[in-house]
C-alpha cells in the first residue's frame, strides 16, 4: 500500500502468493506464484492485475552456525 500525503491518493492491492520447495537437478529450488489485484490506484492507466513468477535457488546459509 503507498499513500501520496500532497495528492491525497493511494494504491491498494490484495496479494495472493503461494509457492512450493522442489529437488530440481539435485538441487533444491523454490518455485512462487503471486497474484496481485488493485483495489485502488492512484493513476487511471495503471494495471489492474498483475501475475509474478519467481524462480529462487535455495543455498546454504553460512551465517547461520554463528546463532548456534
Amino acid at each position: 500500500m503507498t499513500y501520496d500525503w500532497k495528492s491525497d491518493e493511494a494504491t491498494i492491492l490484495l496479494n495472493y502468493n503461494f509457492g512450493k520447495s522442489v529437488i530440481w537437478g539435485g538441487k533444491p529450488w523454490k518455485l512462487s506464484m503471486e497474484l496481485n489485484y488493485y483495489v485502488e490506484q492512484a493513476d487511471a492507466f495503471g494495471p489492474e492485475w498483475m501475475i509474478g513468477f519467481n524462480v529462487t535457488p535455495v543455498v546454504e546459509n553460512s551465517l547461520a552456525g554463528w546463532f548456534k
